[in-house]
């Protein structure tokens, strides 16, 4: 009894800390922009890193060792292997299958990457960032799901989830009010293509786009949870709660507490109190109307076409979906009017009434539409479902009238990131197999961009890890996708839209840059496993009496693993007490049946002359025979020879571990020695970034070398730093520190100009001649490289004249003419292209004339 207080114990604790842990991943990816820039997540990925060992620790010391029942504190982790006990034995397999993919795959990424950046990447830096990141989104997996499923774990999962999405939608909405001070909150824009009242809801996430698609994934998953919820009339409230998670989970068990048995069964076939189906359609207007406020065609569009999809294969849940988002939807549209008339500038006083207001009258009008629909029938029920998608169309109208033109009008940022993939298709072709490593297009974009855009990112997130990656590591996450989309729809298909949502985005725009989505894509699976295990938790444990006896028919509790006959005449069968977890034949005359005392959680027999009936001592792991007459000596049957009885009172050597045991040992071992070593990487290059920015503010250059000094020791793969560094000192210095950061980023066009000027302000032109023809191969559409460039070969020609040394004067004077001349074309050729895409704004500049005319005056001199 003890030791079962205490594996108990021990398993609760595990649950707390990964549960903490998940907290600290939301919680991060919140506040850090979604974790799109890698400088500002290191202190959160060191703490991060940190915790995990810390966790990994506690798991091998404080446990102690993994039991040979797989049983005890460690049976989250073996949940996590085989959840679902009670389904089929293919169900089972597949999902076992299914969840090991989506554990391994993050960490084979990770493994991809450290290849990477041992064997030499396109950029060191950018190799390490997706390295860290990736040690991100491997741990968080893990964790999610062991939380999912534990007991504990997932109601904090469920929590975190809804809280995460409710402070991203409110803080959003919040500062659009005035109430909250977010610089970055709203995005401004002239381009009528890119906005069509030219503000656009950003959020914490400083971008509409990625803030639109975020909340269309929690807008889904609570819109087919309430759909979902009150799509079954016929289900009880405890049945019913099992079937939403976050906050309308927490409602359901708060009411049945409330209640207790008389008011379940007083509530047959009813949607709960008022107060938990109020809660359980909160979210709904703030996520519905932070998504309008984004005005993002692409999160519209993925948004309806992961409905469509859903609804024709669920089509039960369309008429409670009608009646679940009518209210939401309308209101949401009519602040969307609103705030967009006055350009998301409002004063807090009425700003919040208004949100207050269509937020109430959302929410009760809501709650009406959806028990009507659930009660009423025949042609009430028809006028019910004809309201509510009057009013989602009229909401439809509403808000499509308002961007109509940049619906049905030609995009700009449609054609260009045409051009983006067809350059990065080029860009893959050249390393097609394993790709370039970490964040090959933001590096290597200007070498191979067809226009002068601007665009560091490719805006397809498929695209993105072919290029990081090859084909192997695509084939990797498609993998991955597709088990997460398999175990979705064989656990919770309400998951599947806002899944979809994701999935589709990623085509068109860089969620994946951002770190929240890759938590969210780990998230909802674990969603879809807590919401199966409370299912089961919840679903009635005692047998049913039946007329008609099967031979030897069972019933299966997913928790305990124990199997309950539906009859308990059959032989063999057994009753399980469910705070015992020991099972208890039904029919003591049965041979080898056996009866257990909860107290000792010791089995003993329930006929005292049944041969071969024994008792285990949990605490000895030693069998002993129930029956007093049997000697202590060898029996006598041959047919029993294999049971030895034996004193419960000796102590027994404990057996040897088994493989299975060694290898989860060893497992953990190595989970905790690479979240140390992570650990020390992001720990150095927050160190840098921390002097790099302590430079940036100094103004004594004396200090501000020995800081950028600082910041290349704790972290020497930063071009920036080497490039601000190399300014301060002299030319050798400055010289062999460019060379030096080439190793780490070969094909940085930033460091070949440095390198380029350095050669150009010496004696040496052949050598600025090859540095300058590099950085032009890495960004050919730069006015201002080749002004200087030009210039450049001008003074060194004059200055070789000068000093009397007339051939390698007209040698430089020669290259400068041909700069100039490549130059001309390449200006002249985009300007016949238009300059719809010629974002940089390349051509022939002032400066490059007056260039020309002296070039041409000094060749004529000389």
């Amino acid at each position: 009894m003890w030791r079962f207080k205490k594996d108990r114990s021990l398993e609760s604790s595990i649950a707390y800390m990964c549960g903490a842990l998940v907290i600290t991943a939301g919680v991060g990816a919140c506040l850090l922009r979604g974790l799109f820039f890698t400088e500002e997540m290191y202190p959160f990925l060191t703490l991060w890193f940190v915790l995990c060992c810390t966790c990994s620790l506690y798991y091998l010391i404080g446990v102690g060792a993994w039991r040979k029942s797989g049983g005890g504190a460690v049976s989250g982790i073996t949940g996590v292997n085989g959840v679902s006990e009670g389904s089929e034995g293919s169900e089972v397999s597949g999902e076992n299958k299914a969840l090991r993919i989506l554990l391994s795959v993050p960490l084979i990424i990770l493994s991809l990457y450290v290849i990477h950046w041992l064997r030499g990447p396109l950029s060191s830096q950018g190799t390490m960032n997706e390295t860290l990141r990736w040690g991100l989104y491997a741990s968080f997996a893990l964790l999610v799901c062991f939380c999912a499923v534990n007991r504990v774990g997932r109601r904090i999962v469920n929590v975190t989830w809804s809280m995460a999405g409710m402070f991203l939608s409110m803080s959003a909405l919040l500062a659009v009010c005035g109430v909250v001070k977010l610089p970055f909150a709203v995005a401004y824009s002239n381009s009528s293509e890119v906005s069509a009242t030219g503000v656009r809801l950003a959020g914490l996430m400083e971008y509409p786009n990625a803030f639109g698609a975020v909340m269309a994934v929690f807008l889904l998953e609570r819109l087919f949870a309430v759909a979902v919820y009150y799509g079954e009339p016929k289900k009880s409230v405890n049945m019913l709660g099992a079937r939403s998670v976050g906050l309308g989970m927490e409602c359901a068990e708060a009411e049945r507490r409330s209640k207790g048995a008389g008011g379940v069964e007083a509530e047959q076939g009813k949607a709960g109190s008022t107060t938990a189906a109020l809660l359980r359609l909160l979210p709904l207007f703030p996520y519905t109307a932070a998504l309008l406020l984004s005005e993002s065609r692409g999160a519209w569009l993925t948004a309806a076409c992961a409905c469509a999809a859903v609804l024709l294969w669920k089509r039960q849940l369309i008429a409670p979906l009608l009646a679940a988002g009518a209210a939401p939807v309308a209101a949401a549209a009519l602040l969307y009017r609103q705030l967009a008339r006055a350009g998301l500038a409002v004063e807090p006083v009425p700003g919040l009434l208004l949100l207050a207001g269509l937020w109430a009258g959302a929410l009760l009008a809501g709650l009406w539409l959806c028990r009507r629909q659930r009660s009423a029938a025949g042609t009430a029920r028809a006028a019910m479902l004809a309201l509510a998608a009057a009013g989602w169309t009229a909401a439809g109208i509403a808000v499509l009238l308002h961007v109509r033109e940049r619906i049905t009008g030609p995009s700009s940022t449609v054609s260009a990131r045409g051009l983006f993939y067809r350059d990065a298709w080029r860009l893959a072709a050249e390393a097609p197999w394993l790709g370039r490593g970490g964040e090959t297009w933001r590096h290597a974009y200007l070498a191979a961009q067809s226009r002068p855009y601007v665009g560091s990112q490719v805006h397809n997130g498929y695209l993105d890890i072919l290029l990081n990656l090859g084909f192997v590591g695509l084939a990797a996450i498609l993998l991955m996708l597709l088990a997460t989309g398999w175990l979705l729809a064989t656990k919770s298909p309400r998951l599947l839209p806002p899944f979809m949502v994701i999935v589709l985005h990623s085509v068109v725009d860089f969620d994946w840059s951002y770190g929240l989505f890759w938590l969210l894509l780990f998230w909802l699976p674990a969603l879809a496993l807590a919401e199966d295990k409370q299912k089961h938790q919840s679903a009635p444990t005692h047998p049913q009496s039946e007329t008609k006896l099967p031979i030897q028919s069972t019933s299966t509790n997913p928790l305990t693993n124990v199997s309950t006959p539906a009859n308990p005449l059959i032989a063999q069968s057994s009753s399980t007490n469910p705070l015992t977890n020991v099972s208890t034949l039904a029919n003591p005359l049965i041979a080898q049946s056996s009866s257990t005392n909860p107290l000792t959680n010791v089995s003993a027999p329930a006929n005292p002359l049944i041969v071969q009936s024994s008792s285990t001592n949990p605490l000895t792991n030693v069998t002993t025979p129930a029956n007093p007459l049997i000697a202590n000596s060898t029996p006598a049957n041959p047919l029993i020879t294999h049971s030895t009885p034996t004193n419960p009172l000796i102590a027994y050597p404990t057996p040897k571990k088994s493989p299975q045991i060694r290898l989860r040992q060893l497992i953990g071992t190595t989970v905790c020695c690479f979240s140390l070593l992570l650990g020390v990487l992001s720990f150095h290059a927050a160190q840098g970034e921390k002097f790099y920015r302590q430079a940036i503010m100094s103004v004594d250059p004396s200090v501000k070398v020995e800081l950028l000094q600082q910041s290349l020791g704790w972290n020497p793969r930063s071009p920036r730093t080497v490039i601000a560094l190399s300014r301060l000192l002299s030319g050798e210095q400055s010289v062999s520190l460019l060379r030096q950061s080439l190793l780490y980023s070969p094909e940085n066009a930033s460091l070949s100009w440095e390198l380029a000027e350095r050669w150009m302000s010496s004696d040496h032109p052949g050598a600025a001649l090859y540095w300058i023809d590099q950085s032009f191969r890495l960004d050919k559409y730069n006015n201002a490289k080749w002004v200087k460039a030009i210039e450049g070969m001008l003074l060194m020609g004059q200055k070789k004249l000068a000093e009397g040394n007339r051939k390698e004067g007209l040698v430089c004077v020669a290259s400068g003419n041909e700069l100039l001349l490549e130059y001309r074309r390449l200006a002249e050729e985009e300007a016949n292209k238009g300059g719809q895409h010629n974002d940089r704004e390349f051509q022939m500049t002032e400066q490059a004339d007056d260039l020309s005319r002296r070039l041409s005056m000094l060749a004529l001199r000389f």
